[in-house]
């Protein structure tokens, strides 16, 4: 079977003819020059999937990792054809099979001190993905992007569901006002408890049909928890969140409001300030003096 490339324009205007409806046809226009960046390529690459198959078609992807194994139970990028290729590169070329005229600019070192700066400069929105082992980074990425007037939208996996947080520049507290401030020693129990206060920040009650303890364990022992299902719902939750935000549309709440979304627990919740002390004290985050 031969398949003709058709035009930048003529491709686009078919592959998203079936969003028109849900999508007005001026918001579509708009969405084909947004650029997305998006730091962290795991359990999320989904979000950036979706949101090609969207219509947004100007990225900046990073991930440093590369596929292994393990990654077989969540991934989408991940299969046996791309064991130990690099993540960014994987799904740069899944893009362009969905969009071959998309741009996609890849950084496979991943997010570094060196190269965040350029990583957040002239985007429209910034997707944040990376792992709790490189918390100092990921705030300096937040910092950048608040001194530019750029949203920041994080959503984790959490057991049967997922949380999300998006951080606006006017509205939203900083990064550091939000979570705290970050121990330097990722060994101490200063640490292991600022992840865990970190965790409960994307959540409305305690979920339901994970084992905590042992999930705190294994985050511990760098093997958070993680399943498709999440990841799945990881992606409709954040490309909605995207659409929503960047045309003033729908009811997902920004910092210091999350949402909290849990399947098994059949609820969809949103949690401020005073119900987050709650959840701490259900989970056993806070101490009794706190």
């Amino acid at each position: 079977m031969t398949i003709v490339l058709e035009s930048r324009d003529n491709h686009y205007t078919k592959m998203t003819d079936r969003n028109i409806g849900i999508i007005s046809p001026e918001e579509q226009k708009q969405i084909a020059d947004i650029v997305i960046a998006q730091a962290g390529l795991g359990g999320n690459a989904d979000v950036t999937i979706t949101l090609a198959q969207m219509g947004f078609q100007h990225f900046k992807i990073a991930d440093p990792d590369a596929y292994d194994i393990s990654n077989l139970n969540r991934q989408l990028g991940a299969k046996m054809s791309t064991m130990s290729r690099n993540k960014a590169v994987v799904l740069a070329e899944d893009v362009l099979e969905i969009n071959p005229h998309a741009e996609v600019k890849t950084y496979p070192e991943g997010i570094t001190w060196d190269n965040v700066e350029e990583f957040v400069e002239g985007v429209d929105i910034v997707l944040d993905g990376l792992d709790v082992s490189v918390m100092h980074l990921r705030k300096r990425m937040f910092d950048l992007a608040r001194e530019r007037g750029i949203p920041v939208i994080t959503c984790p996996a959490i057991g049967w569901g997922v949380g999300i947080a998006i951080f606006d520049p006017e509205r939203s507290p900083s990064f550091g006002e939000f979570f705290g401030d970050i121990p330097d020693d990722i060994a101490s129990k200063d640490w292991q408890r600022f992840i865990e206060n970190y965790a409960v920040h994307f959540l409305s009650s305690k979920p339901v049909g994970i084992d905590i303890a042992l999930g705190k364990k294994r985050t511990r022992d760098g093997k958070p928890p993680a399943i498709a299902a999440s990841c799945r719902l990881n992606a409709a939750l954040v490309s909605a969140a995207v659409f929503g935000y960047l045309f003033d549309k729908g009811n997902i709440p920004v910092v210091p409001t999350t949402l909290h979304i849990d399947l098994l627990g059949g609820r969809m919740t949103s949690t401020g300030p005073k119900k987050r002390w709650i959840v701490k004290r259900l989970i056993g985050i806070l101490s009794k003096d706190d």
